[in-house]
């Protein structure tokens, strides 16, 4: 009986392409897993940034209420908790950020943490003109930390 070239041939080049294509698809949930991960580091960036302003948030107040201050205080304490799942879901899955990442939030709460202290000793800003502060609360510390966060996060992409 006399095999067919023509079939073997087929066979070989099917199965070169099915070679080829593992490459590919590795390629594939690499880039997957890569862009998954940078959202999440974006997301525990942006609980960060969030708390930073919230010294502005709460200096510019429209009133000075219960109904303000709880609403303001509410916010605070969901960006820390936002901050906290972040900071544990980097422990279990991206460890080598989780140290840059809490350093950024101790530096974020202690640099805001004291001018949300201090925003609060104001009065509430009644007026359009008001609103421009004028002065923006430093935040050197926490982008120096927020820096070398994001090249941590950078390298483990």
């Amino acid at each position: 009986m006399r095999i067919s070239t023509g079939g073997c041939d087929r066979l070989c080049k099917l199965r070169k392409g099915t070679l080829r294509c593992l490459p590919d698809l590795r390629l594939n949930q690499r880039a997957v897993r890569r862009e998954r991960r940078a959202k999440i580091f974006a997301e525990a960036l942006t609980a960060v940034e969030e708390y930073l302003e919230m010294p502005y948030r709460i200096r510019r107040r429209p009133e000075s209420s219960s109904a303000v201050r709880q609403q303001l205080t509410d916010e605070v304490s969901s960006l820390l908790a936002r901050m906290a799942f972040h900071q544990a879901w980097l422990q279990i899955e991206a460890t080598t950020v989780a140290g840059p990442y809490a350093a950024l939030v101790a530096t974020a709460r202690a640099e805001s943490g004291a001018q949300m202290s201090l925003a609060w000793q104001q009065p509430p800003i009644t007026t359009d003109s008001g609103m421009n502060l004028g002065i923006p609360y430093p935040r050197d510390r926490s982008n120096a930390a927020r820096a070398t966060c994001i090249e941590v996060m950078r390298r483990h992409l």
